[in-house]
């Protein structure tokens, strides 16, 4: 861990896209995985969180206390339609109010998610929450690029929002 050059992996880009489960791979992935997230901030990069079921259900809590911990260096969470459930549980939030509820909780700018069978994406931003059809036929990896890409280029305020998460379906 202690051999990665995080200056020049992250010189001169816009996101660093991080999982959540990435700390439950032992220390060195943990001490990596935070690293990264304060080196981004030293440089300029924002940080971009997947918050996903971890490969043994058990220990999502585990994963989500170390988001939690670190909550305050993430600019986007995005979280999945498995996790949304399973993390509405952990918080004992009815899941239609989490994303906003994890937003203004941990002053996170934007708190996201993407339904891919109902091809809908949520996202709950300072001026209020956007929900946004999209289409059916998007991955959940596809539209978070899509929306990671077009977000710093659509203008700021809920259109430009709007806009990132619609041009996902381009």
């Amino acid at each position: 861990h202690g051999l990665i050059d995080w200056r020049g992996v992250l010189e001169s880009k816009h996101w660093l896209v991080l999982s959540s489960s990435c700390p439950l791979d032992g220390g060195s992935m943990k001490w990596a995985w935070g690293s990264s997230m304060t080196f981004a901030e030293l440089e300029g990069c924002k940080t971009a969180m997947i918050v996903d079921v971890p490969e043994e259900p058990g220990r999502l809590e585990e994963a989500w206390g170390s988001v939690i911990e670190r909550i305050r260096q993430i600019h986007l969470i995005f979280i999945g339609p498995e996790a949304m459930r399973a993390v509405a549980e952990l918080e004992g939030i009815e899941e239609d109010l989490l994303l906003g509820e994890i937003r203004s909780r941990g002053l996170v700018p934007i708190v996201c998610s993407f339904d891919p069978e109902k091809g809908v994406a949520s996202v709950s931003h300072s001026l209020g929450q956007e929900v946004v059809e999209v289409g059916r036929e998007l991955s959940l990896e596809g539209w978070l690029a899509g929306f990671l890409c077009e977000l710093p280029q659509s203008g700021s305020g809920a259109s430009g929002i709007v806009s990132a998460a619609r041009s996902s379906q381009d």
